[in-house]
């Protein structure tokens, strides 16, 4: 009997070339949303008003205006600090998992999903900005929603994704 974790490295080369390149891709996607976030936050913050919420309305609660100060920048380091965060807890992770960190399809998901956390980072900092200016009055809940929606639809579709892939090759022709 094979093991289940040698089973990942037994791929047909053309199907694991396409995973590997997939992979890179939502990999430099991951970094462009990061280069994303620090332009938009060093550009737009001396451009900000004297006042600028630290805290955005999410669920009812009071927006918090401070003098602005490089604590604006705050969301961009924690952003940043989950991206690395993110990454190596998967790691750890993935060593007690059928699928380990090696398999190009659990990189897949990790990248994928720090893609719509990315997205929901980003979406906050605008958020901060457009309060600041007095555009919008805070977070568009619908667009949080949706991204926190969409997280949760591709945890099925990564089991789903990996069962195929654990299948022995017999099975998958």
């Amino acid at each position: 009997m094979v093991d289940q974790r040698r089973r990942f490295y037994c791929f047909p080369g053309r199907r694991r070339q396409t995973l590997k390149k997939s992979v890179l891709l939502l990999l430099i996607c991951n970094w462009v949303l990061l280069g994303t976030a620090a332009v938009m936050a060093f550009y737009a913050y001396p451009r900000l008003p004297q006042k600028i919420p630290l805290w955005l309305n999410f669920f009812g609660q009071q927006t918090i205006m401070t003098e602005r100060s490089p604590l604006f920048f705050i969301y961009l380091l924690a952003q940043a600090l989950f991206f690395i965060f993110f990454l190596v807890m998967t790691k750890k992770i993935s060593s007690r998992k059928i699928v380990p960190w090696k398999a190009p399809i659990f990189k897949e998901y990790a990248y994928l999903i720090l893609i719509f956390f990315n997205l929901i980072f980003i979406h906050i900092q605008r958020s901060l900005i457009l309060v600041a200016h007095q555009v919008a009055e805070g977070v568009d809940r619908y667009y949080f929603y949706l991204l926190f929606g969409i997280i949760l639809v591709l945890i099925p579709y990564y089991r789903i994704r990996v069962r195929l892939f654990i299948r022995k090759p017999e099975e998958t022709k």
